[in-house]
């Protein structure tokens, strides 16, 4: 007699938006689903409702971002029956866990879980260190991206060297404006410069401003989000990524585009430190004088842009792959079960 397989309510934020946590989402639903487990997702912040079938179908509710989900629980006042894992999905353990009231939401979600998955080691010391009765519970599992897949360049994106790429939802926490200062130095240098920064409206102040500086630099270009699919337009365009957030949790943005073989340059900040090696795959900057030397350094000298372009490449197909991410997590659904 078959075994039935594994069923799993996901529940996320956001599933149908070009959010980082959307992403995240469907990226589950894939590999888990590759891997036999039956997987449904509710995304509680894009659905009305809660989703009492699929809740007493489950064998295992899996939820996406803490705080996020301590206030839709609470706001349904719901009560699950069922083996409760949590994945932080970066701000909540970031910044949500700094905020007193939101921390005491967190712990008392915390307390009804059997474990919490987190991207990185130093994410895992900082939830031992602020929920010290929940450390044996915490279990570290990167994400993974899928093999690059080169476009058909169909998009008709700017002709420019260097081009650079910046993932982002426009919102503070990213300070998408880091590197403004020296790369419009840098177009005294390198006068076919240009930089797209591609993402989500979703602070209105930063999208005023990102378009004013865009209408007013013919380097500097916005652009909405694409279906992921369609990013691989913007890899295969770009030279460099970069990423500039004050935090993170661990930013798939980063490990895509060094998957197509960018070198990234990444903030020194933990959740980009637990992608780019100083100097293999990319570089870490803590300063914008930092960023400027280190994208000068890649443009002008070949070779160590090759060098690092194959790294970059090599490391995230090693430690990065969706087998081995989708692996650790039912593991970790069959000792809780």
């Amino acid at each position: 007699m078959m075994k039935s397989p594994l069923r799993v309510l996901y529940l996320t934020p956001y599933y149908l938006s070009k959010r980082g946590n959307a992403t995240t989402a469907r990226r589950m639903e894939q590999i888990l689903s590759d891997q036999g487990v039956d997987i449904s997702v509710f995304a509680y912040e894009e659905e009305k409702g809660v989703p009492h079938e699929m809740l007493a179908n489950a064998d295992i509710i899996h939820a996406l971002h803490i705080n996020r989900t301590a206030d839709w629980i609470a706001k349904e006042n719901i009560s699950f029956n069922k083996p409760l894992i949590l994945t932080s999905g970066g701000t909540d353990i970031n910044i949500d866990m700094n905020q007193p009231v939101k921390k005491r939401i967190m712990e008392t979600l915390l307390q009804q879980a059997d474990a919490l998955t987190v991207f990185t080691e130093d994410a895992m010391k900082m939830v031992g260190r602020q929920f010290p009765f929940f450390k044996s519970k915490v279990h570290v599992i990167p994400q993974s991206v899928r093999p690059h897949i080169k476009s058909k360049g169909c998009m008709d994106l700017p002709k420019a060297q260097p081009r650079v790429l910046l993932p982002a939802g426009l919102r503070p926490v990213k300070n998408v404006f880091y590197s403004y200062d020296e790369m419009k130095k840098m177009t005294d240098l390198f006068p076919l410069l240009h930089f797209i920064i591609i993402g989500e409206v979703l602070d209105v102040t930063v999208a005023k401003e990102v378009k004013k500086v865009s209408d007013q630099n013919d380097w500097y270009s916005y652009h909405p989000p694409v279906a992921p699919h369609r990013m691989s337009d913007y890899y295969d365009w770009a030279d460099i990524i970069i990423n500039t957030s004050e935090s993170e949790g661990q930013p798939i943005s980063l490990l895509e585009g060094m998957a197509a073989g960018l070198p990234a340059l990444a903030r020194d900040i933990p959740g980009n430190r637990s992608l780019v090696s100083h100097g293999y795959n990319g570089y870490l900057f803590s300063s914008p004088r930092e960023f400027g030397e280190q994208l000068k350094d890649l443009v002008m000298d070949q070779t160590l842009y090759n060098r690092l372009s194959i790294q970059a490449k090599d490391y995230v197909e090693t430690y990065h792959h969706p087998a081995v991410e989708a692996k650790a997590y039912v593991e970790l659904y069959q000792e809780i079960l």
